[in-house]
């Protein structure tokens, strides 16, 4: 999901930043003239995030992880609110997938012998479910078939 701040608020007349949710976490870019900045917040190691909403004008969102911070201005309280929430289901499925994988790895070193083809299944069916995306079903497909 893209958030792209308000042309109309202070900073972001000519390069308006943008705010970027996917499954893995949140990328904030800060775009300028010969630079810009950009930073990507995996959503695990993400501490909090800050919204200033002033009664009037246009809202600021601060995202803190282990020990960076960035701000991005120029977006509206419903889109800041959005972004705050869809972080936290972010970190939510986030937290969801490294207990199963700690669940899945309690149980499989409880067995002597596995099937690969009964873990792809299981992979699959997190897959399908949603709680993981397809980037880590590949990745954990290629660990098992030994690629």
């Amino acid at each position: 999901m893209k958030f792209t701040a308000s042309r109309l608020s202070e900073g972001n007349k000519i390069f308006p930043a943008e705010i970027y949710l996917d499954s893995i976490g949140v990328t904030v870019r800060i775009p300028g003239l010969f630079s810009g900045e950009s930073k990507q917040f995996d959503f695990n190691h993400i501490v909090s995030v800050d919204i200033n909403t002033p009664m009037i004008g246009f809202s600021t969102i601060t995202i803190f992880a282990g020990g960076t911070k960035m701000s991005a201005h120029g977006f509206t309280k419903i889109e800041v609110k959005q972004i705050q929430q869809g972080i936290k289901d972010g970190q939510l499925a986030s937290k969801k997938i490294s207990e199963k994988r700690v669940t899945t790895k309690i149980h499989s070193s409880d067995i002597k012998q596995f099937s690969v083809a009964d873990e792809i299944i299981k992979l699959k069916t997190l897959l399908d479910e949603g709680t993981i995306s397809r980037q880590e079903f590949e990745s954990e497909k290629a660990k098992l078939l030994g690629n």
